[in-house]
């Protein structure tokens, strides 16, 4: 990172979505980040992404991501990128104790355990999970293994090359939107992050991704449900979504089939884990703003529900950051991957 700025320090983040690609710069000033850019733009022209990708899917991105890049500006020379959740592996082994070195290559052997494909087509890294001094009594340690196909790395390696920008590092998406909402805040959440085809569900335990699950479901099925409901357009749907209307109660309740999914889903990851006191169920993405969405999900899990609010790490200014803050939610994984950067030089 020789070549940054002494006196400022400066981190990109870009998230390619399904519909659309999303970056935030920040400023780091005296050991705070700074939001100091932000940018948008859609990869499709429909409001919403369609069923399937035409083969020309890969060009409009590398076209996308030079148009907004263009626009924006950066002063940072190398972005963290995030590889959708869906397309890796995160999971928590028990080893025996013993130090780093002996621990890296059993991991090259138990990973196999875990890992459904070749070792030569994914790359691996792995962290000692901390203890508190009951767990550093017992025999064993957790050991966090996390797993991405190297052909996502080449892939979004092709994408930049043909911007002036270099990409520094790369992970899951679901690390990233943790980074930015959850923090090092102490006990057990569960995160749902919505995107336009799918939802993550994040199991959280002091701040470390214990569980990360996919579901193929999110945003398009939720507008789906409403066309279906309302006998209305796509395009009227997708207004009304964006509405203060709630359509959870009252004379225009829905019935949200794809949502209860998600709730069920929710319910096995924490009985899978045993996790019986959870601090809150944590709300992210573009449908998370669904007026009456977290009172729905408090009455389907029986959980504490709220919002995410992936701005609480980090400073702005509110008369000079558009409309930021409204569309926070959406930025949650472009704020998280600059702030890996911020991470990185506190170390």
């Amino acid at each position: 990172m020789g070549f940054f700025s002494s006196h400022s320090e400066y981190f990109l983040g870009v998230d390619f979505g399904m519909q659309s690609i999303k970056a935030v710069e920040l400023k780091v000033i005296k050991g705070k980040p700074h939001l100091f850019n932000y940018g948008f733009v859609n990869v499709t022209n429909a409001k919403e992404v369609p069923d399937a990708y035409d083969k020309d899917h890969a060009q409009r991105l590398e076209d996308a991501l030079s148009q907004m890049l263009s626009q924006m500006k950066p002063q940072a020379k190398t972005a963290t990128v995030a590889i959708p959740s869906f397309n890796g592996l995160v999971t928590i082994v028990d080893f025996p104790r013993m130090n780093e070195k002996d621990i890296a290559n059993a991991i090259q052997f138990e990973s196999r355990k875990y890992i459904p494909a070749s070792l030569d087509e994914v790359n691996v890294s792995w962290e000692i999970l901390k203890e508190d001094e009951k767990e550093a009594k017992k025999p064993t340690m957790r050991v966090l293994l996390v797993a991405a196909p190297k052909s996502e790395v080449k892939y979004y390696d092709n994408l930049f090359k043909g911007v002036n920008i270099s990409i520094d590092s790369l992970e899951l998406e679901s690390f990233s939107i943790v980074r930015s909402v959850i923090g090092n805040t102490q006990g057990r959440f569960v995160l749902v992050d919505f995107g336009a085809k799918t939802t993550n569900i994040v199991l959280i335990e002091d701040g470390v991704v214990c569980v990360n699950r996919s579901v193929d479901i999110g945003g398009y099925d939720i507008t789906s449900a409403m066309m279906q409901s309302l006998n209305i357009t796509r395009e009227r749907a997708i207004a009304l979504k964006e509405s203060d209307e709630n359509f959870f109660t009252g004379v225009t309740k829905i019935g949200f089939p794809s949502l209860n999914y998600v709730a069920n889903e929710i319910k096995r990851v924490l009985s899978a884990q045993k996790s019986d006191k959870i601090e809150a169920l944590v709300l992210c993405g573009g449908a998370s703003k669904l007026v009456g969405l977290p009172e729905y999900f408090k009455q389907l899990t029986g959980l504490n529900v709220t919002t995410g609010n992936p701005l609480s790490h980090i400073l702005y200014d509110e008369q000079n950051s558009g409309n930021m803050k409204a569309l926070s939610g959406e930025f949650a994984v472009a704020l998280g991957l600059a702030l890996r950067g911020v991470e990185e030089i506190k170390k």
